[in-house]
């Protein structure tokens, strides 16, 4: 039978197995230890028991100097201690005393009461090294006990760092444990950094795909070999549950440990970028983190990364140049504002540089006090705009403007 009838099949199970959440808890003394145990234990996962039923788990201890990509494990300390040390504010600064933990999580579906979470990977960095322990369900009768050892209830909270798990992993971990509410302790709301959101701010229009494989390709310096295709993670384990035979199963443990791996190593690319690392990306990326502190209103921080893009002229430097300007006219620099609109807008593309004309096109006329070259600037946003689709309200502001500033310059003009 192939994976997708063998998935359609499984999924049929789990759907009925979806009310196990109501079932009164099993006694261990009476309790069924899952099947084809011994055969589980031979890819490297230990059975436990706990109240409320069974779970497989595999630790795996991996040395400080564990090189994943172009970065050692051991690099997350110091970068923690330059963002305990750092002098400005960013959702990634943290503590180098909290409690971080690396998740990521595999599952049978993307949504709906038959999509289960059955791996679960959390890494942490203890005294003596890292420690990534992977919990995987042997079955859905399970899956409470599953949630349980996880131990993402307990009382000292993590930070979760993730890879898109605010949007996808997490909420589908909250689900499922409301779903055993009456028997798991409260799962409280934990300080979430997806790094899959940092990702996007940082090489937005740089790299063609943020999948994290592309990601480790292109930025950490990590190719992986033979791994498993994610769309058949789901028939892999459903699979494994109803036939006994776990070995394809190792190889998704194997996909989950070097997801939660990039994680660490994307973390520390992306805070020495965010910190100090001014050489080895490319133009966009530095304006893209300008971008991302001056919306942070973490303006010092914002104008370093500009200033060092508009250090070169021309099409690269254009976009650098605009978010500056908007720095400068908000700090009363005007005359440098003027000049670095100006600079820009010819090789801006879109409405922005529209709005780069129209910022001149201000300036000249309100603190500049110079209606000829306002009108001018007006003039090349109009001309801008027509072959764009920019909103109506912006047509508008430039016909408005264009009329105005023209009353202006006739009323300035020496009468005969």
């Amino acid at each position: 039978m192939s994976f997708e009838n063998k998935l359609l099949q499984m999924k049929g199970m789990l759907k009925k197995d979806a009310g196990a959440k109501s079932r009164p808890k099993t006694p261990k003394q009476n309790r069924e230890r899952p099947a084809h145990e011994s055969r589980w234990q031979e890819i490297g996962l230990e059975l436990v028991e706990n109240d409320l039923g069974f779970v497989f788990k595999k630790t795996i201890v991996y040395p400080f100097e564990r090189q994943h990509g172009n970065i050692q494990l051991n690099e997350l300390g110091r970068v923690l201690e330059a963002w305990e040390n750092a002098g400005f504010d960013h959702p990634f600064k943290l503590g180098k005393d909290e409690r971080i933990l690396f998740f990521d999580t595999e599952t049978t579906g993307l949504s709906g009461t038959g999509a289960y979470i059955f791996l679960a990977g959390l890494l942490e960095m203890k005294k003596d090294g890292f420690e990534m322990v992977q919990f995987v369900m042997p079955d859905p009768s399970n899956e409470a006990a599953f949630l349980y050892e996880t131990g993402l209830w307990k009382s000292k909270e993590p930070i979760i760092f993730s890879y898109n798990g605010k949007s996808f992993d997490w909420p589908q971990l909250a689900s499922r444990w409301t779903m055993h509410r009456k028997d798991l302790p409260k799962l409280k709301p934990l300080r979430q950094i997806d790094l899959f959101h940092g990702t996007k701010r940082i090489w937005k229009n740089e790299l063609a795909r943020m999948k994290l494989s592309t990601i480790e390709e292109e930025k950490l310096g990590f190719k992986r070999e033979g791994d498993v295709p994610g769309f058949l993670i789901p028939a892999i384990y459903l699979d494994a549950v109803k036939s006994g035979y776990p070995e394809a199963l190792e190889k998704v443990l194997l996909h989950n440990e070097l997801d939660i791996l990039s994680l660490v190593s994307l973390y520390v690319l992306s805070s020495d970028l965010l910190m100090k690392d001014l050489e080895s990306e490319t133009f966009g990326a530095y304006t893209n983190i300008g971008k991302w502190y001056a919306d942070l209103k973490q303006f010092d921080q914002s104008a370093a990364y500009l200033e060092h893009v508009t250090a070169e002229r021309g099409a690269s430097s254009a976009l650098a140049r605009y978010l500056l300007a908007i720095q400068r006219k908000r700090s009363g620099q005007f005359e440098e504002a003027l000049k670095l609109f100006k600079e820009a807008a010819p090789n801006l593309r879109g409405p922005v540089e529209v709005e780069a004309w129209l910022h001149a096109a201000k300036l000249y006329e309100h603190q500049m006090k110079d209606p000829e070259q306002a009108s001018i600037m007006a003039g090349f946003a109009k001309e801008a705009s027509m072959h764009l689709k920019v909103r109506a309200s912006l047509a508008q502001d430039i016909e408005k403007r264009l009329n105005r500033l023209e009353l202006k310059k006739q009323k300035n003009r020496p009468s005969k």
